[in-house]
């Protein structure tokens, strides 16, 4: 059976939703059941992303950590100052570039990361709880392959799908009109 990737066929996943639909209320409901089990910790998800970000490459810009926390570069200030206000990280100058801080993880983030990291496998756990362990594989494999097709996707190919009324400029309209 052939499918055109570009059709939204919801009846593929074995639900009255659509699969992208399905995806962000998952997305959702992972969200406020992390920022719940962070909340009497003290911290925020932007701040563990941070930290784990860190933790696989320190001495990232603020820019840098912007775009792994899925901030913009103005709310990353914010959420450094609050790491640092808890001597999780520290900011030092560069040595050639006065205006970018790399940050690094200090013996507090580093506790603060596992910390953190126990408290979202809990709440991945109960997510997954009523999967099976190949299911739980399954998903996660499923998973990566609609990201590698996401990223597969020229962004040519993925506008000019899009029917050209849809793709043009709004008109610009005066307020005398």
């Amino acid at each position: 059976m052939s499918h055109d990737p570009r059709t939204c066929d919801h009846e593929l996943a074995g639900s009255r939703q659509p699969v992208g639909y399905l995806l962000m209320r998952v997305h959702q409901a992972l969200r406020a059941a992390i920022d719940e089990t962070l909340r009497p910790h003290g911290f925020t998800l932007p701040q563990v992303a941070v930290m784990f970000a860190l933790a696989r490459k320190s001495g990232l810009s603020t820019a840098e950590l912007a775009r792994r926390a899925f901030v913009t570069p103005q709310a990353m200030g914010e959420v450094l100052a609050g790491l640092e206000a808890k001597g999780c990280v520290i900011r030092r100058a560069h040595d050639s570039h006065g205006r970018i801080l790399p940050t690094e993880l200090t013996q507090t983030g580093i506790e603060a990361r596992k910390l953190c990291h126990d408290v979202l496998a809990k709440a991945e756990a109960q997510m997954l709880s009523g999967l099976s362990t190949e299911e739980r594989q399954m998903l996660g494999a499923l998973l990566e392959r609609c990201l590698e097709g996401l990223h597969d996707t020229p962004t040519e190919e993925a506008a000019s799908s899009v029917p050209a009324r849809l793709r043009s400029r709004p008109m610009k309209v005066r307020a005398d009109q």
